[in-house]
């Protein structure tokens, strides 16, 4: 069984004990060393399920948001943590992000950067809790935003906001500007390549998407972006799209990118990612998925296997 699944587990196991425990005698010294002893078994199962995301085997991301602004009001909006080289990249913080990525003890300190596919509110509404738990620890920190030429204003206002200078503590803004049909790099190191780009319909709507490429698997994500379609997308082995442009037309781009497993976001609720993925397959889309929280994608080093399971 792997780390994650021994979690849960162990999980299990400690919650039991505490009900178990405390119905019938948690309060004896034997009862709380074996309650503690849970609790710490769980500790370490949490802390060797970190490792394992950000060892160098495999180019990983996480959906740690989802869903609009219809039904399902609580969860949080769009997010997706994509972990590579031992890095951390946030592509979108949408309200209640950065909770529920310390929900699934993903490490904040490790943010590499947050790469906005919009500087609209749904996008970038976490964008100051964002910053505030990756510089836990106090000392100067600086957390580099990348995304559209708007980017820039809406990060001024905040910084203002938090009294933040932008130049030594605070957030700070890179706006790659790509032009169509032309991916600008935003991130090189240890094997890793973040490139952003955009295409003609999502660059007049100051949309953007983002390509990860790590030694030899990529993940590409659009946000609401058209990006099955787009050049970036050629050849890439997942791309996350949202599913609002219609099954038929996604289902004709992914065949002529040869993407490989789409994975579709911004559903409202799990009714409608469900009807989502039954119109994108009977369009033709065999390899096709409904994003939802919590699931972790894993793109192996050794081999072309995808991995998708929850996290």
């Amino acid at each position: 069984m792997n780390a994650i699944g021994k979690s849960s587990v162990v999980f299990v196991t400690l919650s039991g004990l505490f009900w178990g425990g405390w119905v019938v005698g948690s309060q004896t010294p034997e009862g709380q060393e074996a309650l503690a002893k849970a609790y710490e078994a769980y500790s370490q199962q949490r802390a060797t399920q970190t490792e394992d995301l950000f060892a160098p085997t495999a180019l990983r991301a996480i959906v740690c948001g989802a869903g609009g602004e219809g039904m399902e009001r609580s969860e949080p909006k769009p997010c997706l943590a994509v972990v590579a080289a031992g890095r951390l990249f946030i592509v979108d913080a949408g309200s209640g992000a950065a909770s529920a990525l310390a929900d699934r003890n993903i490490p904040m300190a490790r943010l590499e950067a947050v790469l906005l596919t919009s500087a609209a509110l749904p996008q970038a509404a976490d964008l100051d809790e964002m910053f505030v738990e990756s510089a836990r620890g106090g000392g100067d920190r600086l957390l580099p935003v990348y995304g559209p030429a708007e980017t820039q204003r809406m990060v001024d206002g905040l910084n203002q906001a938090a009294g933040f200078d932008g130049a030594a503590r605070g957030l700070q803004a890179w706006g790659p500007a790509p032009e169509p049909g032309r991916s600008v790099i935003v991130f090189e190191g240890d094997g890793l390549v973040v490139s952003a780009f955009t295409t003609p319909e999502d660059a007049f709507q100051g949309r953007v998407g983002y390509r990860f490429d790590y030694r030899g698997r990529s993940i590409v994500v659009g946000g609401d972006g058209r990006v099955v379609g787009a050049q970036a997308s050629i050849d890439a082995d997942v791309v996350l799209q949202s599913a609002q442009y219609g099954a038929s037309l996604m289902a004709a781009q992914a065949e002529s990118a040869n993407a490989g497993l789409v994975v579709l976001t911004g559903a409202e609720s799990q009714v409608q990612a469900q009807q989502q993925v039954a119109e994108a397959r009977a369009a033709g889309m065999d390899d096709v998925i409904a994003g939802r929280m919590g699931t972790l994608i894993e793109l192996p080093l050794e081999n072309s296997e995808i991995n998708v399971r929850p996290l």
